[in-house]
């Protein structure tokens, strides 16, 4: 009896073994991601993301999309021929373009969104979320990031919004690099209660008021950005600890010109006086 009980066992324990070594061989294939394409496969992008898994990458072939997509799983969206060609246009302009939403690991690349009076992009409640290379205009902001955190924000186009380039509240340990803000109608960047950021090489010029406004916000390091010709470069209140150099401001100078054209025209005005005296004296 006892020889039989030990011979069943060891059959088991290699029956065990034999499948456990057939899982491990099939996981691989399981897990593997899949590429979804849009239009191709799917008509629209939000239909491309409500059936891709966890990780699965979705490519947007050329066009102009109307809707608003809501990412909510860790995943890739990216355009194809980079944001010039793929328009995302919100649908109900008083939801974002682009949504992610309680997520991690999500990744958006080379899109135009426009046309939310919310944002472009918006990201909530979410982390390791990168947004690059992307474009957002004519939204209420750009891009805006609520409760997010270990994020990078990286060489975007936010321009000729109705208020920010960028708006960052409640959120911490994000990278902000290399990314063009312009033509906004308030700030360019707007830091908001949100601590140990890295704001670093970006250019925030020509935006209607500051280009980089810091509120209640600590430990941030502010760093090679340019600022130039907004009404105020880098503003900076009620926040400690933050780390500001090497930046390049330069306030708005058509404050400016209006009187250094004045004096011109009074120099210029005394220069033909004088020459005319001398011309008629002769």
């Amino acid at each position: 009896m006892g020889c039989e009980w030990y011979s069943l066992r060891s059959l088991m324990k290699k029956s065990f073994s034999i499948l456990f070594v057939i899982i491990a061989s099939l996981a691989p294939s399981i897990a593997k991601a899949a590429t979804h394409y849009v239009p191709e496969r799917f008509k629209t992008i939000q239909e491309a993301v409500n059936a891709a898994m966890p990780y699965d990458t979705i490519i947007v072939n050329s066009g102009v999309f109307v809707e608003n997509v809501m990412i909510e799983k860790p995943l890739i969206l990216r355009s194809n021929m980079g944001p010039a060609s793929t328009q995302i246009q919100a649908a109900i302009q008083n939801k974002p373009a682009i949504k992610i939403s309680n997520a991690a690991d999500v990744s958006v690349t080379g899109l135009w969104a426009t046309g939310s009076t919310v944002a472009g992009v918006l990201v909530s409640n979410s982390t390791k979320v990168t947004l690059s290379n992307n474009q957002l205009t004519n939204n209420g902001n750009g891009i805006t990031l609520y409760g997010t955190s270990y994020s990078t924000v990286r060489g975007n186009i936010s321009s000729s919004n109705a208020q920010y380039g960028l708006y960052m509240e409640k959120s911490g340990h994000n990278r902000i690099e290399l990314n063009s803000a312009t033509l906004n109608k308030d700030k360019g960047f707007f830091i908001s209660y949100s601590d140990d950021n890295e704001i670093v090489n970006n250019s925030v010029n020509l935006n209607s008021w500051d280009g980089i406004m810091v509120f209640a916000s600590h430990g941030n390091k502010i760093t090679g950005n340019r600022t130039l010709r907004n009404t105020y470069g880098i503003v900076i209140s009620e926040s400690d600890g933050n780390e500001v150099a090497e930046n390049t401001t330069i306030p708005n100078i058509f404050l400016i010109m209006p009187i250094v054209l004045i004096y011109f025209g009074i120099v210029s005005y005394l220069v033909q006086k004088n020459i005319f005296k001398i011309v008629y004296r002769e």
